[in-house]
């Protein structure tokens, strides 16, 4: 037997003790070859350890480690990972920061009291807002309603009741309903609630609402109360005092009065930026409006002083003659007399050239107000002011930037007003009814929204019409809560193009050509009874009465026979019947 290992390890009829001791021997004698000589183990050791420098180099460029980390990575928190708020760089007043720029809350405020075009742009909206401010059960029209999320659902009592009660709560701003003890509370009713929410929202983009629960926070919301916008201020994300749940507070002269936890303030900017300077403050109109109002108000006050502290004179008089100084005096006194006005205003200088043609000329500085001074650029920027509201120039009586007359009378006045719905009054309806939605409605049962109803007029006559092309007589009845009417006419079409086409229709099942067998037998087996037969000419042209029978009356055409033959004879002939019921 061959005692090699080589033949040993890989011989399948040795025994197994014997082949891994072979393969023991094979390797022993191999590990020898495998390792290095003298020579190459120092160049083994330089790659070695340059590849350790290589991923020491690694780790150095990508560091684990965030320099300045956010809040949220720092205590390992859930939610947003980036920098919301740059607290390095805004100005923190010890628990909280005021909104950046130097145009401030309470400057917001003042420039649109002493603008009047703003005013009139805001206090537009306001009433336009206010008349969707009551509930709207037919959903038709301008109102509110509280509806059920899935459109599909099936409406219940137990849903309608609390519909109502939601309807209520919205209403009075809360559960309760005297006015006198809301008046108590400051609490408002839903228009002057709205209406306050959206001139803070128009004028500084700070609507504020305050929520107040039941003392057991368990039974739900008590009550709704609109807030000063221009007095509350973010906190950082320390919150107040160490409590994060914190997160605005009301700062009223400096002083803060009033700390607001998520559950107490709703506090949604309109126009949302992602700013870190910022850091939950919204953009206003007022903000990007500041140059154009100020040269707004430079134009009034221009025009202004040209009418009551205007010291340039319209012109110079120019007296040449030889005039006594008694006589000049006494010119210059009627003159001024004449045609100075309040403050000096329009005082005429006076001339005099002594020489020996006598005469007197009046000379023009034509210092006037043209229209480029005022009604040109007053346009221009009260353009520029609208555009920016999403408000057509038309709505505040104003007119519209062309060359053309004011479009109140042209024919696309309608038009523009919808244009201007649809950019300025449906996205600020649309911002209101979605905090209804997600923070008051939702708060009570998140299968119910807040929804605005008859925002589009125009489509109601829409439906009006597509209702009048496809409806009949009796559904439309229906619908305005009408009876049903017993009449045939009451299952006409509305639509005059389809009513001939009914007409016609009726007329070919009244008149009857069928089988008389089918019409109704004679209950005496008498065939040729209660008929009208005119008789079928045979070879000879007499009258067959047997083989020409046009029918009998049936059940429906009453007991006597001479109506019914009448009414044959009628029909025979192709003429409408008409049957009255008394």
């Amino acid at each position: 037997m061959n005692d090699i290992p080589s033949y040993v390890a890989f011989d399948d009829n040795a025994p197994q003790d014997e082949r891994y001791d072979a393969h023991a021997e094979l390797q022993k004698s191999a590990l020898s070859e495998l390792i290095p000589r003298p020579e190459i183990q120092p160049v083994i050791d330089y790659i070695l350890d340059d590849l350790a420098e290589q991923e020491m180099r690694k780790a150095l460029a990508k560091p684990n480690i965030i320099p300045f980390p956010s809040k949220a990575v720092k205590n390992k928190q859930p939610g947003m990972q980036s920098v919301y708020l740059d607290d390095m760089q805004v100005s923190v007043m010890g628990h909280y920061y005021d909104k950046p720029g130097v145009f401030s809350f309470d400057s917001m405020r003042a420039m649109v009291e002493q603008t009047p075009i703003l005013n009139s742009v805001i206090m537009t909206r306001i009433r336009q807002v206010q008349r969707f401010c009551r509930i709207q059960e037919s959903g038709r029209g301008p109102g509110f309603e509280i509806k059920l999320k899935d459109r599909e659902a099936e409406v219940t009592d137990t849903n309608r009741q609390s519909i109502q009660l939601m309807q209520d709560f919205m209403l009075n701003c809360g559960w309760e309903a005297k006015p006198r003890q809301r008046m108590r509370l400051k609490r408002d009713d839903f228009p002057s609630f709205v209406a306050k929410l959206a001139r803070d929202s128009l004028t500084m983009d700070s609507m504020a609402i305050e929520t107040e629960y039941k003392r057991d926070r368990k039974l739900g919301m008590d009550g709704l109360y609109a807030v000063d916008g221009s007095t509350i201020r973010l906190c950082t994300e320390d919150g107040y005092e160490g409590d994060d749940e914190i997160f605005a507070l009301q700062v009223v002269q400096g002083r803060i009065r009033t700390a607001y936890t998520y559950d107490d303030l709703i506090y949604v900017p309109r126009n949302p930026r992602t700013d870190v300077l910022t850091g939950g403050y919204g953009l206003a109109e007022t903000e990007l409006l500041i140059r154009v109002v100020t040269g707004f108000l430079n134009a009034m006050t221009y025009n202004q002083k040209y009418f009551d502290s205007n010291a340039i004179p319209k012109g110079l008089l120019h007296l040449s003659g030889n005039y006594s100084e008694k006589d000049l005096s006494a010119f210059k006194r009627y003159w001024n007399a004449m045609v100075k006005g309040v403050n000096n205003a329009w005082t005429l200088p006076v001339m005099v050239s002594k020489d020996q043609e006598s005469r007197a000329a009046f000379e023009r500085f034509g210092v006037d107000v043209d229209e480029m001074m005022f009604s040109k650029w007053m346009t221009f920027l009260a353009s520029i002011i609208c555009a920016i509201y999403g408000i057509s120039p038309d709505e505040i009586n104003f007119e519209s930037f062309s060359a053309s007359k004011s479009s109140l009378s042209g024919s696309d006045t309608s038009e523009k007003l919808a244009n201007s719905k649809d950019s300025g009054l449906r996205p600020l309806l649309t911002y209101l009814e979605n905090i209804f939605s997600d923070f008051i409605i939702q708060d009570f049962s998140e299968q119910y929204v807040f929804r605005w109803t008859g925002l589009d007029e125009e489509d109601e006559e829409k439906r009006h019409e597509i209702r009048k092309l496809v409806l009949k007589v009796n559904e439309i009845r229906a619908q305005e809560g009408y009876d049903k009417l017993n009449d045939k006419w009451g299952e006409a079409p509305v639509n005059p193009a389809l009513l001939g086409a009914w007409q016609s229709e009726q007329q070919q099942n009244d008149q009857d050509f069928g089988n008389p067998n089918e019409q109704g037998g004679n209950p005496e087996g008498d065939e040729n009874h209660g008929q009208s037969d005119f008789g079928d000419p045979g070879k000879d042209g007499a009258g067959d009465q047997e083989d020409a029978d046009f029918g009998e009356p049936g059940e429906e055409d009453g007991d006597d026979d001479n109506d019914s033959d009448d009414e044959n004879l009628g029909k025979s002939f192709g003429l409408p019947v008409y049957t009255f019921e008394v």
